[in-house]
């Protein structure tokens, strides 16, 4: 399967409809199905759209916004490595590359594909399962080096009444979603540091933030609780979920 960046969205909406009709409404309601094509047809537009060509044809779409948002994921015939070969594509893309993960709200009939091609439930919201794709999960595991730009006990530049409870830095090979190098944690030192190495144990995935934090430390702790404090002093003013590295 080829696949191309659609300059037009005629063709990936017609498809979209198509399979969405031929597939029974996609598991939806009558009443549901039309706002969801309601919504397709009000700001069809204004969306992204991935291709996947056979012989000139165009067999499947990816739809998605620029809050790195997936809308639709759709095969003719409902092929599982031509949703993988859009989700890669879309993952390699440029403007994704730095990204933590991709969200999307998925139909009832599309969420078992969905977690064969890696993406995780988080919340069910009526007949939809909101679901991310955690691009950055393959780096758990791999050793990287923090820079430390707020060392352990220094207090936060905006925050003051916040104390860093651990080395706080970035790893400079890296380039964050945000633009800037990716933030990372340092677990396990007590005392200020300038620059650490060690693997990835866990990343923290902000629900109301599009930046993520990696936690770096020389060994994997027995007790998770123990990263749960370190970080909590500035991760509690957010919304998050954690992947832990499964040795």
């Amino acid at each position: 399967m080829t696949i191309e960046r659609l300059e037009e969205p005629y063709d990936a909406l017609n498809l979209i409809k198509e399979v969405f009709f031929s597939h029974g409404n996609m598991g939806l309601s009558a009443s549901f199905a039309q706002k969801w094509l309601e919504l397709l047809s009000a700001k069809g537009e204004q969306f992204h759209y991935l291709g996947g060509f056979e012989n000139g044809l165009l067999e499947a779409v990816l739809a998605y916004d620029d809050s790195l948002r997936m809308i639709s994921l759709v095969s003719r015939n409902d092929r599982l490595e031509e949703k993988r070969q859009l989700i890669d594509a879309y993952a390699q893309d440029e403007g994704n590359a730095h990204a933590a993960l991709i969200r999307t709200t998925a139909f009832p009939k599309d969420k078992a594909d969905l977690k064969q091609l890696g993406f995780e439930a988080v919340s069910e919201d009526g007949p939809f399962t909101e679901m991310e794709y955690p691009l950055q999960k393959k780096m758990l595991g791999q050793t990287v080096t923090v820079t430390i730009d707020r060392p352990y006990g220094s207090f936060h530049p905006h925050y003051p009444d916040t104390i860093y409870l651990c080395n706080y830095g970035y790893v400079e090979e890296v380039l964050a979603a945000d633009g800037e190098f990716q933030d990372a944690y340092v677990i396990g030192v007590q005392e200020p540091l300038e620059r650490f190495t060690g693997k990835v144990i866990a990343i923290i995935l902000r629900k109301d933030d599009v930046e993520s934090k990696w936690v770096v430390a020389r060994d994997v702790p027995q007790n998770r609780q123990e990263v749960i404090d370190a970080v909590g002093m500035i991760e509690q003013y957010f919304d998050t979920r954690i992947l832990w590295y499964e040795p």
